[in-house]
């Protein structure tokens, strides 16, 4: 049985996605073979050996692909870099890469850690769609702002499982430059929101689990759905199911913060220390935030002195001011464009 991997990142994230890997090899010792992509942006020789060697110390491989091609493509298509990398956006172009011979592929953030195992969702029921998907735990907002319904499903994109036939028979790949060419390239969340909305309705639902963001694992089920009840959410024992046994979890910013940051109050902190631990980077040393604007300082403070529910809603409400003036700027650069 070969497990099929794919990461996408750039020179800053490689420590990141390094332990991210040791955590997939770790909890997925069962599966005979891992075989790992990576679409990387300015990787040094250096740091492509050190992950190779960490890769390899568990009897699996590595392959970098050559991205230099793409990443001209998504200059010419218009589609900007996010955070200053164009990494983000590769995987929605991957499968123009890949060998014929591979039906399933998972895509996995480098801000995860993988902690169960995940080998069934090669035998998944897509139910003849071409990705799989968690949905996203913020997201009833942000999907009105790019144009989807309140009733829409709005999907998180730090893990995709790609039915590589699928997408190439359905030429989805081709769609989604048609809709940067002649639609909006711009997005608050670029690949995130353009899967949404290039493949709505066709994005299989998967079990949360699989990339258990961290407002479950601070936050109860009644306390979540009071301050964002959103529609056609997982379900309250199965969030609490993915609590309990989380498969994948996905650090994205907590607080301006990262479980790499020094003194960070991230909750997955502990799960992170674990397998740098056991990783080629246990020496990493950790830096302070570089989110330090007034805003974060604030919410951070609050956090700590607020009681659990009032903070909640005090953060709904400043995050839905900043989705509001982020998909503001993007649509405004998509004018300019």
């Amino acid at each position: 049985m070969r497990l099929n991997v794919l990461y996408q990142f750039n020179e800053k994230y490689v420590p990141y996605a390094g332990i991210s890997m040791v955590s997939l090899m770790e909890n997925n010792k069962k599966t005979e073979e891992i075989y790992i992509y990576v679409l990387g942006e300015n990787l040094t020789e250096d740091s492509k050996k050190q992950l190779t060697m960490q890769v390899e110390q568990y009897g699996h491989q590595i392959h970098f692909m050559h991205t230099d091609a793409l990443i001209e493509k998504m200059r010419m298509l218009g589609i900007p870099e996010y955070r200053g990398a164009y990494a983000t956006n590769m995987k929605m172009f991957v499968t123009d890469y890949l060998n014929d011979d591979i039906d399933r592929l998972l895509y996995i953030d480098s801000d995860t850690i993988i902690c169960g195992d995940v080998s069934s969702l090669i035998f998944l029921d897509m139910e003849n769609k071409p990705i799989g998907m968690v949905l996203d735990s913020l997201g009833a907002r942000h999907k009105l702002e790019i144009g989807l319904d309140k009733q829409d499903d709005y999907f998180n994109g730090g893990v995709i499982l790609y039915d590589v036939r699928k997408w190439r028979q359905d030429k989805w790949t081709e769609k989604i430059r048609e809709h940067v060419k002649n639609v909006r390239t711009c997005y608050m969340a670029p690949d995130q929101d353009i899967l949404n909305i290039v493949l709505k309705n066709q994005i299989k639902k998967i079990d949360i689990s699989f990339n258990l963001q961290p407002m479950h694992t601070v936050y109860s089920y009644r306390q979540y759905s009071r301050a964002f009840g959103p529609l056609q959410y997982y379900s309250e024992d199965e969030i609490q199911s993915a609590v309990d046994n989380p498969r994948i979890l996905h650090f994205f910013r907590y607080l301006g913060e990262f479980p790499w940051h020094k003194s960070s109050l991230h909750p997955y902190v502990p799960y992170f220390d674990r397998y740098m631990a056991l990783s080629l980077w246990k020496d990493y040393q950790k830096q302070p935030t570089e989110q330090n604007e007034l805003i974060f300082k604030i919410e951070r403070w609050l956090y700590k002195y607020l009681p659990r529910i009032i903070f909640l809603k005090v953060f709904k409400i400043s995050y839905e001011i900043y989705i509001w003036k982020s998909n503001r700027d993007s649509f405004r650069k998509n004018i300019v464009k």
